[in-house]
């Protein structure tokens, strides 16, 4: 897709990744020509991050990046799947920090079902439109966002989806905002 073709995305991930909601996206991604990079959390995440097929065991991975060696200037977007992942990593203190240098430079952030948590303990919610996982909709109001009961939203650099069957729909809305996205200058 032009305008997608090298860009780098980072998809932060830990143990209980949603394994379709890193694969599908990753896969549109891919096939439009950006990269991406798998970032875990802590040293243990290189050696292996394990996925979840709704309540079975799903892939493993291992990170090609450790979140406290990045920063927002090392790519153009930022993927958030769902799954018990997001719960996990949401506390920590590079993870929050990176969202909010996304945000704060308004690169793009795409959030699949459950992702919305590490938004909202990034403390950036407030104001914001955004959907997820119904279970977290009470979530997203608390933290002052809006809540959208919809398979995609738009809100200036976010795009986020309710979950995976939501994913064509997203993958599309995805693309298009990465595509827009300025491109990281490499060596800059």
């Amino acid at each position: 897709m032009q305008g997608v073709e090298g860009k780098r995305v980072a998809a932060l991930i830990g143990d209980g990744f949603e394994e379709i909601e890193l694969t599908e996206p990753r896969k549109a991604l891919e096939e439009a020509g950006a990269v991406v990079t798998i970032v875990g959390v802590d040293d243990r995440s290189r050696q292996r991050i394990r996925g979840k097929r709704g309540l079975d065991d799903g892939i493993s991975l291992r990170a090609d990046e450790l979140i406290g060696d990045c920063t927002a200037e090392d790519f153009d977007a930022l993927l958030i799947p769902g799954g018990t992942s997001p719960d996990r990593i949401r506390t920590n203190r590079d993870v929050q920090r990176l969202v909010r240098e996304f945000d704060a430079v308004k690169k793009p952030m795409f959030s699949i079902g459950h992702g919305a948590q590490v938004l909202i303990s990034s403390q950036i919610v407030r104001g914001r439109q955004v959907t997820g996982v119904h279970s977290i909709a009470d979530d997203i109001r608390n933290a002052g966002g809006l809540y959208r009961d919809q398979p995609t939203v738009t809100d200036s650099n976010w795009v986020s989806t309710r979950g995976s069957e939501d994913l064509m729909q997203f993958n599309r809305a995805m693309l298009e905002k990465l595509a827009t996205a300025i491109p990281v200058q490499i060596g800059s």
